[in-house]
Parts: C-alpha cells; sequence; structure tokens
C-alpha cells in the first residue's frame, strides 16, 4: 500500500485534502474565466520578421541612374553587417529599396540600429537632393485590422477635407486604434511655380530662391529669459502664416516671390488610381496597437464608419470595407468552436457507449473544460495572446484532453472490480492503487506527446517553426493540465462514487474475444505474424509514388489576382482606359466567374486587380481562373497574366543572375517561350517592370561656360523644372502641415519640346535656353533594375494549373538543362520551390529529432534500451496509415499534413506506452510471457480504443468540413485527415504489432545473449523471468 501511494503522490495528497484540491480547481477556473476576457485576441501572434527594408525616394531619375547612386553605394555599406541570410534590392523611378534577411532568432530592433550607422557613413555620397532615408523592419501586428474603400461616381479629388475630417481623424481617436492611413486622395499643396523667364532675367537661379523661402519660414528655440520674477522661453518665429506672405517676401531689394513666380494652392499631380466595383476608389487602414483587441478595435472602427456613412455629407460615396481581420478571426474562432463542440458531442456519447456510466462520464468529461480554462489562465500569465494558432493547438488538444482521464479511470475501475471479486470492499487504497498503476504510463504519454513540439521550441529557427511555437505552446500546456487533473481530481471523484461494477462479460465481449484470440495466434505464429507486418509497410510504397506534393496556395484562397504587365510608354488616363475595359469583361461575367468584387490598382507602368470571389461560390479558384483567361479579351496596352496567389514566396520562380542586365534581358526574353511550352505552366512573365523611355540630357561644359553655367546649375534647373523641390511645410492650415513645392510650369513637365526651350540663362539680352547647352537623346531602359546578394538579376514567373511544385521541378530542370547560358550566367529555382525545400527539411529534420527524444522518454520509462524499439515501430504503420489515407481521400502532402505527422507521433506511441507498461507490470506480478501479453492487452484495449475514438471524433469534423486557419487561410482537412488516418491505422495494427515486437526482441536478446555467453548480471530481469516462455 505504502509503495502504491508513494507512486502516487498527487492522488494520494487529494485525497486527504478533499477540499483543498476542489478549492485549487475553482481558483484554477476562476483564472481561466478571467484570462480568457484579458488574453488580446488576434489574428496572429506579435513577431518579428527578421527583415529590414531601406527606402531612399527619389522620383523622377531612370532606374539605372538610382542604382548607380543609391542602390550600390548602400549595399556597399549594409554588407558589412554581419548575419545577413539575403541582401537584394530593386532600383525604379521612384527611388531605391533595399531589403535585409536576418535569422529568426536575431534582435531586429539592434539590427535596425546597426543599418542606421552603416548608412550615415555613407550618406555624404548619395544625391544632395535626397530628403530622406527610411528603414522599416516588420512585425505581424503591423497588419491593418480593417481595409476600406470609398468608391463614388462623383469626383472624389477634392474631397480629402471631408474624409480626414469626418472619418480619419474619428478612427484616429477610437481607443486601440495606432494608426490610420489614408491613400487616393491628396491635401491640397502650395505651389511655387518659378516663371524662367523672369528668374533669368532676374539673375537669380531656382536653388537661390529655394535657400531663401527655407531661410524665411523657420521656427526655432533661442533659450530662456530668465527675470526675478519668472523663466520665460523664447521662440524667434517666421513662418509664412498665408499666400500673400510667400508672394511679399523679398527676394532682392526690388523683387519679391510675386515677381518671378506663382503662388496657388493645388492638388498633387496623380501619379496613381484606384478602382473598386468600377469606380474611382480611395483607401484607408486602420491598425491597432499592439496591445489592442483585435474584435474590439474592429467593432469600434466600424461603427464610426457606419455612423459616417449616414451622413448627409456621405450622400452619393459608398464606404466598403473591403477586408476586416477581426471577421476572419471571429469566422476561424466560430468553425474551431462548432468543429469542436461537434467533437466534443460525439466523443461524449462513444464514451459513454463504452462505459455505460453517466456518473463516470461526467467526471471524465469534467477534464477538458478544466483544462482549457487552465491553459488560458496560464497563456495569460506567460504573455501569449488568442490567436488562430493558439485556438488550432487548443483544438488539436481537445480531443486528447480526456486520455489521460479515462486511462486512470479505467485502472481504478479494474482494480475496484478485483477486490468485488476477492470478496472485499473497494476503499481508498483501491483508488490510490488503481491511479498508480498508470501514473507512469500517463506521464511518459503526456511528455511523449509534448516532447515531438521541442526541436521546434529549441531548434533551428524559422519561420514554420517560429508559428508552430504558439500551436505546440496551447497543446504542451493544455496536456500538462489534463495529467494533473487525471492525478488527483479524477481518482478523488471516484473515491467518492459508490463502486460499480464493470460491464457484464457478454458486453462488447464478441470484439474482445477475437482480439484476444487473433493476439493469442499472433504469438504462436511469429513468422506469419512478421510477414503481415511487413507487406503492410511495403505497402506503403504505392500510395507514396502516388501523392502529390503540392504547397501552392490556390486551393483555398479567396481571391484572384491579375497583373496587366504594360506594355508601352502610357500617361494615367490611358492606363486606367485599359483598366476600365478588362473591368467590365469580368462585370459582364460576373455570376458565372462568381465574383463579388474587384479592386484595382494603376500607375503609368502598372496595373493590377484583385478579384474577391464570393463565399459561397461553386466553383474552385482554380476553375474560376481558367474561365477568366479562356474568355479574357485582348487589350492593345496590356498582357494580363495571374499573379501568385500566395505572395512572392509562392508560385515557380526562376532567378537568373549575371554581370549584365542587358543581357540578362534578353536571355529570360529566349527563356520564356521555351518554358511556356511546358504543360501546367502559364503566365509565364519577368518582373523587370515596364520598359520605359529614359530622356538621356548630355550638357555641352565647353557650351556651358561660354554663358557663365556650370553644369550642376544646369542639372538643378531641370530637376527642379520636372521634379520640384520641396520647401519647408506650411504650419498654419486648418487641416495641419501642408507641404510647399517649388518647381516650374506644368507644361515644361509635360512636353519634349517646352523641355528643350526651358530658358536656364541670359546672354546680354538674348536667352539661353537648354537645347543651346546640352543634347537631348530618349533610348530604352529597364523599368526596374534587380539585385539580389549584390548581383543584378532578372526572375522569371510562372503560375501552376494541375501541376504539382514537385512536377514544375523535375520539369523546369529537364528543360534547363537543355539551355546553355553565357559564361558567368547562372539560374536557380526560387519562390515556392524554395519554400517547400526549407519547410520540408526543417519538418523532416525536426520530426527525426522527435523520435529520438521519444525514444529517450521511453526508455527511461521501462529502463531499457531495446523495448522502446518495440513502440517506436508503430510509428512506421502510423506513416503507412497516413499515405494510404491521403491518397484515398485525394490530399497532397503539403505543410498542414506535415504537421499532422508531426502531432501524430506524440500520439501515437501512448497506446504501445500504455500497452508495454501493461504488460511489465503483469510479467513483474509473476505471469509467463504469453499470459502478461494476453491480460495486459485485456486489460488496456478499452481504454486505448476509448482514447483512440475520442480523438478521431474529435478531428473528424474538421476532416468533413472547410474550416481554414483564420477564415481564410490554409484548410484544416489534410491536418485532421493526416492524425485520424494515421491513428485509426496505427491503432488497429499496433494492438498486434507492440506485444508481437515485445516478444521478438526479447527473444532476439535472449539469442545473443547466449551466443556471446552474457553474465548472468547483464540479463535483463523480465528476461530471466521469461526465459521459459
Amino acid at each position: 500500500m505504502n509503495k502504491l501511494q508513494l507512486s502516487a503522490p498527487l492522488a494520494a495528497f487529494a485525497m486527504r485534502r478533499p477540499v483543498t484540491v476542489c478549492m485549487i480547481f475553482l481558483s484554477l477556473l476562476l483564472l481561466g474565466l478571467v484570462s480568457s476576457r484579458l488574453l488580446p485576441l488576434e489574428k496572429f501572434p506579435g513577431i518579428d520578421i527578421p527583415q529590414i527594408m531601406v527606402q531612399v525616394p527619389y522620383p523622377g531619375a531612370t532606374p539605372a541612374e538610382v542604382e548607380r547612386l543609391i542602390t550600390r553605394p548602400l549595399e556597399e555599406a549594409l554588407a558589412t553587417m554581419s548575419g545577413i541570410q539575403e541582401l537584394n534590392s530593386f532600383s525604379n523611378a521612384e527611388g531605391a529599396n533595399v531589403n535585409l534577411m536576418f535569422q529568426w532568432k536575431d534582435n531586429i530592433s539592434a539590427r535596425s540600429m546597426e543599418a542606421r550607422e552603416r548608412i550615415e557613413t555613407v550618406r555624404h555620397l548619395l544625391p544632395e537632393d535626397v530628403e530622406r532615408v527610411f528603414i522599416f523592419q516588420f512585425n505581424t501586428d503591423d497588419m491593418p485590422v480593417l481595409q476600406l474603400r470609398i468608391s463614388s461616381r462623383q469626383d472624389l479629388s477634392l474631397a480629402y477635407d471631408l474624409i480626414n475630417r469626418q472619418l480619419k481623424q474619428p478612427l484616429e481617436r477610437l481607443e486601440g486604434v495606432s494608426r490610420v492611413a489614408l491613400y487616393g486622395v491628396d491635401q491640397r499643396e502650395i505651389v511655387i511655380r518659378l516663371q524662367p523667364e523672369r528668374l533669368v532675367a532676374a539673375n537669380l537661379t531656382a536653388s537661390q530662391v529655394g535657400q531663401i523661402l527655407n531661410r524665411a519660414n523657420f521656427t526655432m528655440s533661442a533659450g530662456h529669459l530668465e527675470t526675478d520674477a519668472e523663466r520665460v522661453l523664447v521662440k524667434p518665429a517666421g513662418e509664412f502664416r498665408n499666400l500673400d506672405d510667400i508672394r511679399q517676401l523679398p527676394i532682392t531689394p526690388f523683387i519679391t516671390v510675386g515677381d518671378i513666380a506663382e503662388v496657388n494652392y493645388e492638388l498633387p499631380r496623380r501619379l496613381a488610381g484606384r478602382h473598386f466595383n468600377q469606380t474611382y476608389a480611395i483607401g484607408i487602414d486602420i491598425f491597432k496597437e499592439s496591445s489592442a483587441n483585435l474584435v474590439d478595435v474592429a467593432r469600434l472602427a466600424t461603427a464610426v464608419i457606419e455612423q459616417a456613412q449616414t451622413s448627409s455629407s456621405f450622400q452619393g460615396i459608398d464606404l466598403m470595407v473591403m477586408d476586416n481581420t477581426a471577421e476572419s478571426v471571429t469566422t476561424s474562432l466560430r468553425d474551431l468552436l462548432l468543429a469542436g463542440g461537434i467533437g466534443a458531442v460525439l466523443s461524449v456519447i462513444v464514451l459513454f457507449l463504452f462505459i455505460r456510466d453517466w456518473r463516470t462520464t461526467l467526471i471524465i468529461v469534467l477534464s477538458v473544460p478544466i483544462a482549457i480554462c487552465l491553459t488560458l489562465g496560464i497563456m495569460y500569465l506567460l504573455g501569449y495572446s488568442l490567436n488562430i494558432l493558439s485556438m488550432m493547438g487548443l483544438m488539436l488538444a481537445v480531443g486528447m484532453l480526456i486520455d489521460n482521464a479515462v486511462v486512470v479511470s479505467e485502472s481504478i475501475k479494474h482494480e475496484q472490480h478485483d477486490e468485488q471479486l476477492a470478496g472485499r470492499t473497494p476503499d481508498r487504497t483501491t483508488v490510490l492503487n488503481g491511479s498508480a498503476r498508470v501514473s507512469l504510463a500517463i506521464i511518459a504519454g503526456t511528455l511523449t506527446t509534448a516532447i515531438v513540439f521541442l526541436p521546434n521550441l529549441f531548434g533551428q529557427q524559422e519561420e514554420i517553426t517560429i508559428f508552430l511555437e504558439h500551436v505546440a505552446i496551447a497543446i504542451c500546456i493544455s496536456l500538462l493540465a489534463s495529467l494533473l487533473v487525471a492525478q488527483t481530481l479524477i481518482p478523488l471523484l471516484i473515491s467518492k462514487l459508490k463502486p460499480a461494477k464493470l460491464p457484464q462479460a457478454n458486453q462488447h465481449s464478441r470484439i474482445k474475444d477475437f482480439y484476444l484470440r487473433s493476439l493469442r495466434w499472433s504469438h504462436r505464429h511469429p513468422k506469419s505474424t512478421t510477414f503481415i507486418i511487413l507487406a503492410m509497410l511495403i505497402s506503403t510504397a504505392f500510395p507514396f509514388h502516388n501523392i502529390g506534393s503540392d504547397q501552392t496556395q490556390t486551393a483555398y484562397n479567396n481571391r484572384l489576382f491579375i497583373n496587366y504587365n504594360i506594355i508601352g510608354q502610357y500617361t494615367l488616363d490611358e492606363v486606367e482606359q485599359e483598366v476600365s475595359r478588362l473591368e467590365a469583361y469580368l462585370y459582364a461575367n460576373q455570376d458565372e466567374f462568381e465574383i463579388e468584387h474587384v479592386y484595382s490598382y494603376f500607375t503609368p507602368g502598372y496595373a493590377n486587380s484583385v478579384l474577391l470571389l464570393k463565399e459561397d461560390r461553386q466553383l474552385s479558384v482554380a476553375e474560376i481562373q481558367r474561365r477568366v483567361r479562356d474568355g479574357m479579351p485582348p487589350l492593345a496596352r496590356s498582357k494580363p497574366v495571374f499573379g501568385f496567389q500566395g505572395g512572392p514566396r509562392d508560385g515557380v520562380q526562376i532567378t537568373l543572375q549575371g554581370r549584365s542586365t542587358t543581357e540578362l534581358e534578353q536571355v529570360a526574353e529566349d527563356l520564356i517561350p521555351i518554358l511556356g511550352r511546358i504543360q501546367g505552366l502559364t503566365d509565364v512573365q519577368t518582373d523587370t517592370g515596364n520598359a520605359q523611355a529614359e530622356l538621356r540630357i548630355q550638357i555641352d561644359r565647353e557650351q556651358a561656360q561660354r554663358f557663365n553655367l556650370n553644369t550642376q546649375e544646369v542639372a538643378e534647373q531641370i530637376a527642379v523644372a520636372l521634379r520640384g523641390r520641396n520647401l519647408r511645410s506650411f504650419r498654419h492650415h486648418p487641416t495641419g502641415d501642408v507641404r510647399i513645392r517649388m518647381t516650374y510650369p506644368e507644361l515644361v513637365a509635360l512636353s519634349l519640346a517646352e523641355l528643350e526651350n526651358l530658358v536656364i540663362a541670359r546672354d546680354q539680352e538674348a536667352l539661353i535656353t537648354l537645347r543651346q547647352v546640352a543634347d537631348i537623346q530618349q533610348v530604352p531602359q529597364l523599368g526596374t533594375v534587380r539585385r539580389f546578394n549584390r548581383q543584378t538579376a532578372i526572375r522569371i514567373s510562372a503560375n501552376l494549373d494541375n501541376m504539382t511544385i514537385a512536377e514544375a521541378r523535375t520539369a523546369i530542370q529537364e528543360v534547363m538543362q537543355q539551355v546553355s547560358l553565357p559564361d558567368g550566367y547562372r539560374w536557380t529555382l526560387d519562390g515556392g520551390f524554395r519554400t517547400q525545400q526549407q519547410q520540408n527539411s526543417i519538418m523532416i529534420v525536426n520530426m527525426l529529432l522527435a523520435v529520438a527524444l521519444v525514444y529517450m522518454v521511453m526508455a527511461a520509462l521501462f529502463e531499457s534500451l531495446l523495448l522502446p524499439s518495440a513502440v517506436i515501430g508503430s510509428l512506421l504503420l502510423a506513416i503507412t496509415g497516413v499515405f494510404w489515407g491521403l491518397w484515398l481521400t485525394g490530399t497532397g502532402i503539403e505543410l498542414m499534413a506535415l504537421i499532422g505527422m508531426l502531432i501524430l507521433m506524440g500520439i501515437v506511441v501512448n497506446n504501445g506506452i500504455v500497452l508495454v507498461d501493461a504488460i511489465n507490470q503483469q510479467i513483474d506480478d509473476g505471469q509467463s510471457l504469453e499470459d502478461a501479453i494476453i491480460e495486459a492487452a485485456s486489460r488496456r484495449v478499452r481504454p486505448i480504443l476509448m482514447t483512440v475514438a475520442t480523438t478521431i471524433l474529435g478531428m473528424l469534423p474538421l476532416a468533413l468540413g472547410n474550416t481554414q486557419i483564420g477564415g481564410d487561410g490554409p484548410p484544416y482537412t489534410p491536418m485532421a485527415i493526416t492524425i485520424i488516418a494515421g491513428l485509426l491505422f496505427s491503432t488497429l495494427t499496433s494492438l498486434y504489432f507492440v506485444p508481437h515486437s515485445y516478444s521478438r526482441l526479447l527473444a532476439w536478446r535472449a539469442y545473443w545473449a547466449n551466443v556471446w555467453h552474457t553474465s548472468g548480471a547483464f540479463t535483463w530481469r523480465r528476461e530471466r523471468k521469461c526465459q521459459h516462455s
């Protein structure tokens, strides 16, 4: 008795102090209930992305110029930082972007400060008119809570003040809102349009005028005036207070700004446009604070939007929420709760059918809400949030939370039954004995389930492991909580019940008798049993070679992306006409394509459309994509293709690297038709952007010197004429700061002839134009210059049509082996290829490490290096079941299936541990090997079947339903199918395999001990007991 009480100290404590234990669990329940309201509800946990983006705006320059003047100096400085995994950049007419990727374990905030220091060392090498260098770092909390689109048939170009005053500012005042971004409509700016003739006549330059304007518009702190009575801050100010202050500012004693320039409020020139449902649109993105509740912020923001919509000021203006992150999270939570509820009900029903006692069933089921409440409380104390990943972990754990309680209750019931058969009355000691018999087994089973996540928590840190951490935390905490409940509360509550008789022998006897007879046969026919097991394992080859391996996102994405690929140079209005034509085609077939909304974004050289599909659509995303492509009308100015469904890391990408951008472009153009002939590859294109025409102005130094000009003065005047120059802001406008921009008349920037006739100097009474001192030529130029790891590169991308990533890899490699590239040029597979390879390799390594850890736990449990192999072998049978299950259901091996395999590894061994531990106990009681196996199987088959049935039924709604992560992410189906198929097949086979392997391993050990004349001191005790059998 004492020995058994010592082996179950928690159960003994619970029975000695029942009120104390009840109060402890009541406190834990209250902690969980309170924590459920305090836990931040988010879509993703707050995770720092190991990426830094350096952005340098430099509009009006050519991509080649940006690359030479900005990108390369920045790359040279940033490349000296340690730990950089990738250094990529792209340069275009808007400026330079340099992206640095680090390891996930790096401190990105410290890296960002280091990058800023490196940039400061080369700041003097950048062009003087580079105003600011932006450094961005990213976190999953940076995603907008709501994306609002404002559209109307009326002109919205002057709606900035209305939207800012009645929508943007009220949203910014909401509790929990950190930032509101408004785009698509601009605030009016103050434009100072210099008149070149007057400027030259006054013998002034644009640079001189700009300096005078900046010196006159300032505010500063000059210290304090200290008197006997007070200390007063002195703040000299010379700020402009209205437009007349600017016009009347003296430039020379006899000339004011108004004499040489026109000063007015103007709308900035529109550089981009947006459509929503075929009308011009404005966008608003709402971001929340990191500690704010996602659902609360979305609810408050939605109320403000609805109130604005009812305002008379917004009559004729439609406010449409295009993206609501809170809605997707609540949808996912609702789906999970529904699936979990259905699974829980089914599990309870099956549990009752096995136990036939509603009191015991209720006690076992009670462990689920207690464990979940305890998990929520611990997650809150540890600083975790409730997000789609932690909810996924809780959902997966629900089916396993009653496993320990079932095993303990069944063991106690068996002890009570044995006492009744012996003519004794079951008492407190009986309950302790029953709990103690399985104590070590359930501890080991819980540890093996939780330990499979250790490689993800402490191993190589990558994107997949970082996100799996939150799934693992929820599963591990909940399982440990269920173990605590099974060790304390379950024995306590069962001890308060009047012992009930076990089901009569005729109940479930047919199945049990058949199992025991077949088990005895397998023990007496080891060769036949081995042959059957090997045949099952070999059969895995068939489904393995017939299952696709695909991790693209087209199957579950609710959107389609169309990139227009603008051909040639066009104005914004001309590109908008092109977009409108395609939108008209889409809306003419809206019902056939099952489109809810279409959102488009366009610039003079780029355009894309996002097709938001109906939630209750009948067609698959791939089928809609084919229908849209097949009927798409030809467009004169563009060649529309479908973009990647899951962003730049998905789809097919081939990276070409070499020395010359021109040569790379030619190689890419030659490869596109070759790759386009591969069956299953569609929308093959490059990422060089739309080719642009560069206006190259070569200044004649000798000619410029004749008119007392230098090349820099001429270049500055051209820059002011085309790009303008930003001055210090005007700070006395009712809506806030207003930008002041100095430039030339608009016609200069819109006409080559006007630019050539730009007056830049005066020679006595004659005016000198640009054409007199410069040669102006038009040359072609790439729209974007990309560099990967400081080497010029071009990417070729494509979509997949009825083709998996693995099939695409093989087909592309076969084609590329026949292509001869110039010396010094190479190609690599990128995008979805690299993503899949990284994820697969990490998951495989972590699964192998998990197997090793599970083996160590069992070796410690059994005090044997050999017997854990009997249980580990059941993992092979589980994998067999997984492949057959995936093949029969037509499911591919994707990331969610791999996650399912990882979770399955921890579940499958539980049954084997319980069975082997029971066999060991029977042998220790003096039974022969065969009798020990039969008796252990007889005692443990019921709890094994019960725990497996409840786990499978808990997963069944996920396998049969269409629940997705976050409401719009990957479906749970592959993971659920993997767990169900592997667990079902391994359970049915392990009930024979584990006892068979147990006996074979003992026989194998005895044989080699005899061969090598091993001393009896080294012979395992159970082996000696079973020599006769």
